[in-house]
């Protein structure tokens, strides 16, 4: 059976099933869930109604091969090879690439040239704070891990930078959440909501280092890449 043939087969078997109406008060709780993810203002309750509507139209997809009575579908196996293929490589190979981060960037450990500020990491999350040699002001979070660049350290006074490291330290802190977060993005075809994580970041590291600290930081990293 050809791709076009399955549409078919799927219109039909819906049509057929006396379970179709499941599939469709699922994509209708889907469809209300993201319009409220849209109107809500509080960004965790705007993930969290996101993430729900992921997980509707997960159960729609679910549904609705569960009620196919085609022998063999190309689209079922190729939707089940691509979501089996993205679990390994997120639940597998990004856990630990932080590993081969160190390697490619060839970084080095900060605490030996800023004991504070691995101590500063310390109190937050247990994480391994690394600095690498590139112009480019850059910080990020990777596995247990978190990197910050020579170009970064130059620009920064001391706050600033406790604000970028508390930013990275709450990434590394909701690593565990994250990975399904990704997972459900890519079997919805949809996004992970990077805004609203990058968001509540900001609001722990300003709770740890301060508003004032987290505004100079973003101030000055948004003229080097304007």
């Amino acid at each position: 059976m050809n791709i076009l043939g399955e549409f078919n087969c799927f219109g039909t078997c819906l049509k057929l099933s006396s379970f179709a109406p499941f599939v469709g008060l699922f994509v209708v709780i889907s469809i209300a869930l993201l319009a409220a993810s849209l109107m809500l203002k509080r960004p965790k309750q705007r993930l969290i109604t996101f993430v729900s509507a992921q997980v509707a139209v997960v159960l729609a997809i679910a549904a609705t091969f569960y009620l196919m009575n085609c022998s063999y579908m190309l689209t079922f196996y190729l939707y089940l090879a691509y979501v089996l293929i993205s679990t390994v490589l997120i639940f597998g190979v990004v856990r630990y690439y932080d590993r081969v981060l160190i390697g490619r960037l060839d970084a080095k450990p900060a605490g030996s040239m800023m004991k504070w500020a691995q101590e500063f990491v310390d109190r937050l999350v247990s994480a391994k704070l690394y600095y690498f040699d590139s112009a480019v002001p850059r910080a990020f979070a990777a596995g247990k891990s978190i990197f910050i660049s020579i170009g970064l350290l130059e620009i920064l006074n001391k706050d600033e930078l406790k604000a970028v490291l508390a930013h990275e330290a709450w990434h590394i802190r909701n690593n565990s959440r994250t990975p399904y977060l990704k997972q459900l993005a890519l079997m919805t075809f949809s996004s992970p909501k990077e805004s609203e994580l990058e968001y509540m970041a900001d609001c722990f590291a300003a709770e740890i280092a301060g508003g004032e600290a987290l505004s100079s930081a973003r101030n000055k990293l948004d003229k080097v890449f304007i």
